[in-house]
């Protein structure tokens, strides 16, 4: 009865054991597709995070560079002005600075 019984922990034991193993193993491949699909998830969004940088630096680029065409048509307009301007005026607004530069 007693080698009936010992027989039957063993048994057990070796059941628990097996069912132990196996639900191991199902958690180490869970813990792996879990980690692939992390880093997959991680490269898709480092990926969208470049595409934006880039188009974000293109904007920036264009944005510049029509400023840049503003800031030069504007100044290009006043120098035309100034070229324009009557050798009295220009006299009398360069005394005008002249006085503000001088000291007393």
């Amino acid at each position: 009865m007693d080698d009936d019984i010992l027989s039957k922990v063993v048994e057990v034991e070796r059941e628990v054991q097996k069912s132990i193993e196996i639900e191991k193993k199902m958690s180490e491949e869970w813990l792996e597709n879990t980690k692939r699909e992390a880093e997959e998830k991680v490269r898709t969004e480092e990926k969208e995070l470049r595409r934006n940088l880039n188009d974000a630096i293109s904007k920036a680029r264009l944005n510049a560079g029509k400023k840049a065409e503003d800031i030069i048509k504007n100044v290009h307009n006043e120098a035309k002005r100034l070229e324009t301007l009557d050798d009295d005026i220009l006299k009398k607004i360069i005394l005008k600075h002249i006085i503000n530069i001088l000291p007393g």
